[in-house]
């Protein structure tokens, strides 16, 4: 427990302790918040939610021993599940998932990666009584663009699991993120070796031909175990002839030109 009553405590429950870390430095420098604690398993993270009792709790579905979903069941169960302000951050988050986490009747949920400035301003907006009808009221700019961001992801989800890429792979999380930074920014569709995947090593703390391999792996996974059809449908006469399937940069480019063309977002 802190010392000063006044900063609000948060406890971060995530796998990635790396995340862990770097979050909680970032919270123990604010003006409103200290992290109470963190955990690496959703069992560890339970206890030190019911030793803590924080104000806050982010935390990721996606975690050893006890998921997220679980967790919340045990909140819900003993009646803590109102009582304290819970966000969820992960990168399994498809429609199906939001309805499911909708009948927790929790605070926020995010799509990882994301920003930790981003995050610290979801836990402003509670800190400060935030409200639905303040929400329907006047959207921020920067709020939009978060629902634009989480509509995309959505979308790229959902397109993945129908091709067949296992969700439980690094590369699925590559790949969905390389899909919308491409298409949120034409550039890097265009120099994927020199920006793209570095862009993506920087969002998850890791090295750009780690990118490239996770997502070939993941591409290759999808053709052979996948929906082949659908992907032979969707890709037509842009899978590659030398390896038999859509590369790298043709699947990437695909998807992302797609979504343009469906949503207007083709520019001059």
């Amino acid at each position: 427990m802190n010392s000063n009553k006044n900063l609000k405590e948060v406890v971060i429950i995530d796998q990635d302790e790396e995340f862990c870390n770097k979050f909680k430095t970032e919270l123990n420098q604010s003006e409103n918040f200290v992290c109470a604690a963190t955990a690496s398993d959703g069992h560890d993270g339970l206890k030190k939610i019911f030793r803590e009792d924080p104000d806050y709790v982010l935390m990721d579905l996606i975690l050893p021993y006890l998921d997220g979903l679980s967790v919340l069941d045990e909140l819900r169960e003993e009646n803590k599940i109102e009582d304290v302000n819970i966000i969820v951050l992960s990168s399994f988050l498809n429609k199906k998932m939001v309805k499911i986490l909708q009948k927790y009747e929790i605070d926020y949920f995010m799509s990882k990666p994301a920003d930790f400035t981003c995050i610290k301003n979801r836990i402003e907006d509670l800190h400060s009584d935030y409200t639905l009808s303040k929400y329907d009221s006047k959207i921020s700019e920067q709020m939009k663009r978060e629902d634009d961001m989480a509509n995309i992801n959505l979308e790229i989800t959902g397109l993945l699991d129908e091709f067949g890429v296992p969700a439980n792979i690094r590369g699925y999380l590559y790949l969905r993120n390389a899909i919308y930074l491409s298409i949120t920014n034409l550039e890097l569709v265009n120099s994927i070796t020199k920006m793209l995947y570095p862009q993506i090593a920087e969002n998850f703390s890791t090295a750009a031909s780690r990118v490239e391999r996770a997502i070939r792996h993941a591409i290759k996974v999808a053709w052979e175990r996948g929906n082949k059809e659908k992907i032979s449908e969707y890709f037509g006469y842009s899978i590659s002839e030398t390896i038999g399937r859509p590369t790298n940069a043709q699947f990437i480019a695909k998807v992302a030109d797609d979504f343009r063309l469906r949503n207007n977002m083709i520019t001059n």
